[in-house]
């Protein structure tokens, strides 16, 4: 399955906005039951989601259901009133290393039992920089963990955590950077990502009219790795779906690596003139997964 570059953030408790959004070409949808969503509508948030995906009908390959953190009241009712059938995972906020996604794993386990799923066909997307314990924590991820699809990092909790109120270069337009802490959690996603062998996202561009600012974002997250960004908006898609779709000449190269390995059993080959070995190949079918 070719991974998701945009992941669009949807309130849960609109079913116009759901309904728009399944229109659209975002590539994943995050249904979000936590900050798009206030205490009080909660519940109501988790059936309008629910309904409005059995009215549609959608593949549940694109949805996922940002829950509430681990530690909060809603976490055990989010969990219960999850459409399992219809979505492909869970994306935790507030995540704190290797643990909490484990535990989280459990309770999936549990659900799939309950709901008559496959055992494992529930996977977690985890937001895994929104404190500075989460950054810290981010050093565990070594190897693959069950269950874990992707990881993402945001600013905008870490923000508030360090007691920050802006988190990037104080600068009069939209493609002012980040500070520095905030590029260190960024760039441990990144490290973590790799480790775990599993997505890193990039995380959203907050300016909803700012294209040109997002679209550089965009192209500076893929070319330090990221495999995706996440949306807020459903024009921020398109910009993010063409800057990480691989171009013509990546596909090109790519396939013409795996043919030059491929002819040599393995090993080593030359392409153009330059050597090529194991990570040439690994580069390339990630490629040609996108």
């Amino acid at each position: 399955m070719s991974a998701a570059q945009s992941w669009l953030f949807v309130p849960g408790d609109s079913a116009r906005k759901i309904e728009r959004a399944l229109q659209g070409d975002a590539h994943a949808l995050i249904f979000d039951w936590e900050d798009a969503v206030a205490p009080a509508a909660k519940a109501a948030a988790r059936q309008t989601t629910a309904a409005a995906l059995a009215a549609a009908g959608a593949p549940a390959g694109r949805c996922w259901i940002r829950v509430n953190a681990l530690s909060t009241a809603y976490f055990d009712d989010d969990i219960a009133a999850l459409p399992g059938a219809a979505i492909a995972g869970v994306v935790l906020p507030k995540a704190c290393g290797v643990r909490d996604i484990e535990r989280l794993g459990a309770v999936l386990e549990q659900c799939e039992r309950a709901n008559g799923l496959a055992a494992g066909v529930l996977r977690i997307v985890a937001i895994v920089t929104e404190s500075a314990a989460s950054v810290l924590a981010l050093s565990e991820f070594r190897a693959p963990v069950s269950r874990l699809h992707a990881v993402m990092w945001g600013g905008e909790d870490l923000a508030a955590d360090l007691g920050v109120a802006n988190n990037r270069e104080t600068r009069h337009d939209a493609h002012a950077a980040y500070r520095a802490p905030f590029q260190l959690a960024r760039n441990l996603t990144l490290f973590a990502a790799a480790a775990a062998e599993c997505l890193a996202i990039d995380a959203v561009f907050t300016d909803l009219h700012a294209q040109d600012a997002l679209l550089a974002e965009s192209a500076a997250a893929r070319a330090d790795g990221f495999g995706a960004k996440a949306a807020i908006h459903p024009d921020q898609v398109a910009v993010i779906n063409r800057t990480f779709a691989p171009t013509a000449q990546e596909r090109m190269w790519a396939q013409q690596v795996i043919a030059a390995l491929d002819q040599q059993r393995g090993g080593l080959a030359v392409l153009n003139g330059k050597m090529l070995d194991a990570p040439h190949l690994r580069l390339a079918k990630r490629i040609l997964s996108r």
